[in-house]
């Protein structure tokens, strides 16, 4: 009897194993995608927190250099694990690299720091989420995108809801709100310096640059007007809060930004992680430093958290973005 020639389909179940395996591959890395979220989250959200606990604890440059300075340490090593390192001293990129931590490091430390100084930790969250309106703006005025109208309105929204609280007269002094209310200005501003260089560097490779210049700036500040403020981090205390900043809150909250945008798509993890953080950063202020936020300042937060969830959800898929301004977009942690 002559053979039969094989069927179509005769490794129809090497093609089901494999498609289970996908499948399990991909439900793995959307939790892992999703626990790095939630940790993203919480780091977000320590942020202001824990910058408000340092200004009112220790000389403010000291907390801004040293914090700094610890994430700059782990960022230096994982660029050398990757081969990276040599990169931040390149004649080519040098100067880019120098202005994107000037601008998105060393001001925002600065202004964030100085203006949390004087205001309450609740007042600062609210003030970050001006964030989304500069983004849209300067992807406005500088890359020329189009924003639809329902971003108009989310853009609305989130003024509505700062506007709330600035007419009860919840930020004073107005210069330290001022401060805060710049600093997202500079975090965009350190977007639009760095689409010129990536591709080709990766976003890791920024974010070294940032905080590593940074501590050379800061630590160079410190030492020319308050050198005597280092024997502070003799205190275990003072020193296990610089060191928890750096350590969890900049190089392990940039490192799970990263590794989550690597397994979720950047618009979906910007939706599920910017708008958690002031909402938890209200619970952690009220935890860690007996903050109480009043009912305007409850509102105001929320209105301009749904803000953001409609900014983000109302970005056209079919927008037409340039590969280099997704890139910028994604260098860029939540309120860091």
């Amino acid at each position: 009897m002559k053979s039969q020639p094989p069927r179509a389909g005769h490794h129809s179940g090497d093609h089901f194993a494999d498609a289970v395996d996908d499948a399990a591959a991909l439900r793995r890395s959307f939790g892992i995608g999703l626990a790095l979220c939630v940790f993203n989250v919480i780091t977000g959200a320590m942020l202001p927190v824990i910058t408000r606990y340092g200004a009112l604890n220790l000389e403010p440059l000291l907390f801004c250099a040293a914090a700094v300075s610890i994430a700059a340490l782990c960022l230096a090593f994982t660029l050398y694990r990757r081969g990276e390192l040599g990169i931040l001293i390149d004649p080519e990129y040098l100067p880019r690299l120098f202005s994107i931590s000037i601008v998105g490091t060393v001001l925002t430390s600065l202004a964030l720091i100085y203006g949390l100084r004087r205001i309450d930790a609740v007042a600062g969250v609210l003030l970050l989420q001006s964030e989304p309106v500069y983004s849209l703006l300067l992807a406005t005025l500088i890359v020329g995108e189009r924003p639809s109208l329902r971003q108009f309105a989310a853009t609305a929204t989130i003024i509505a809801g700062i506007v709330l609280v600035l007419a009860g007269g919840g930020f004073s002094p107005a210069y330290a709100a001022f401060l805060v209310a710049l600093t997202p200005l500079f975090w965009q501003g350190s977007h639009v310096v760095s689409l010129k260089v990536m591709p080709p560097l990766s976003p890791i490779c920024l974010a070294g640059a940032r905080y590593i210049y940074a501590a050379f700036v800061l630590c160079g500040i410190l030492i020319a007007i308050h050198p005597g403020a280092i024997v502070q981090l003799a205190d275990w205390g003072a020193l296990a809060v610089v060191i928890s900043t750096g350590v969890v809150v900049y190089f392990l909250g940039t490192s799970s930004w990263y590794a989550a945008i690597s397994r979720l798509s950047l618009a979906w993890t910007t939706a599920l992680v910017v708008p958690g953080i002031p909402l938890l950063s209200i619970v952690f202020a009220v935890m860690f430093l007996g903050e109480h936020a009043s009912r305007r300042e409850v509102i105001g937060i929320v209105i301009a958290a749904a803000g953001v969830v409609a900014l983000v959800a109302g970005a056209d898929p079919h927008r037409k973005t340039t590969p280099a301004l997704e890139a910028a977009e994604a260098i860029h942690v939540p309120l860091s």
